[in-house]
């Protein structure tokens, strides 16, 4: 079990998310899949395992019982018993041992996840906590001090002794391109106004979406009818000011949305915070598909090796 002493910005539990858009259920799921799942290989468990993310300022917690824990991300500063945590690692946490997760100067997001993965409210197959409907995870809320959470026991092994190689690593801010399709609502005006000089991300960001500070030409139409959202589409609501969004975004809406972040930038997106500056790069369809699996090749191989080693371990 864990005890969390603080409970950090916006701390909430959060796996590989739902599969169940066609019920209206946004899919939810850690907003940086890379670093969930890297976080998961590093510790021995399945990439949808669930685990915690982080905001911008982490939560303090203090473990009842040892844990081998990995950290990955954001580069948030973090500190075991009083000493620098090391990130993109897979460490011993010892029985009484305080992490403590403060904050980042670049990114926005990171993924701890615990050996055996942590347990939650279960809710359509996934652990993910969605606040806006206030179920899943920690009673469908984000943590606070005096919560309690356990995870499930496995064997107790030797941590690998692996870096992980930084370009499968998210990379953060300050300045991020986004890779993105056009979709049938793209007009040339709607391009040449998204795909120009950038944005800035604005205050108004969270798991839903990120809105953009500069405005673009809005058409509205207000007997528009509601078409299927997904994570990473670009809308343009009337205001003109460009919404991201992320997985707790609803799963549909009438805005016209011209582009879609390909799915090998979807962890970028969510490493996006209030201030960064952001570029649309359009690239054909056909690039997205080489991306993701250039991506893919990197966190497989990656998977693969951990695999190996707990393996050994358990033979």
């Amino acid at each position: 079990m864990l005890e969390v002493l603080r409970g950090g910005l916006h701390t909430t539990v959060q796996d590989a998310g739902r599969r169940v858009r066609a019920l209206g259920v946004p899919a939810g799921g850690a907003a940086d899949p890379v670093a969930r799942r890297l976080a998961n290989a590093l510790v021995g468990n399945p990439p949808g395992a669930a685990g915690l993310e982080v905001t911008l300022g982490g939560p303090a917690l203090r473990f009842d019982a040892g844990a081998l824990v990995s950290l990955c991300g954001a580069p948030f500063e973090a500190l075991l018993d009083g000493q620098p945590f090391p990130l993109w690692r897979a460490v011993p946490v010892p029985a009484g041992g305080r992490l403590d997760l403060r904050g980042t100067p670049a990114g926005a997001r990171a993924f701890l996840a615990v050996r055996g993965g942590l347990n939650g409210q279960e809710v359509f197959g996934s652990r993910s906590t969605d606040v806006y409907s206030g179920f899943g995870g920690y009673e469908g809320r984000v943590l606070r001090a005096g919560d309690r959470l356990t995870w499930a026991d496995r064997p107790s092994v030797q941590p690998p002794r692996a870096f992980l190689s930084p370009e499968v690593q998210t990379p953060t801010g300050p300045n991020v391109r986004l890779r993105v399709v056009p979709t049938s609502d793209a007009t040339p005006t709607l391009l040449a106004a998204l795909c120009g000089p950038g944005f800035t991300v604005s205050a108004q960001a969270d798991r839903m979406g990120v809105r953009l500070t500069e405005g673009v030409p809005a058409p509205h139409d207000p007997t528009r009818a509601s078409v299927p959202n997904v994570p990473g589409l670009v809308q343009v609501p009337p205001g003109g000011q460009p919404i991201v969004l992320l997985p707790d975004a609803g799963t549909h809406g009438g805005y016209p949305a011209p582009l879609v972040v390909i799915q090998a930038d979807l962890a970028r997106l969510g490493q996006l915070r209030p201030g960064n500056q952001v570029q649309f790069e359009p690239v054909p369809p056909a690039a997205a598909r080489t991306a993701l699996w250039q991506q893919e090749q990197g966190l497989r191989q990656a998977e693969a090796a951990l695999r190996l080693w707990y393996a050994a371990q358990a033979g």
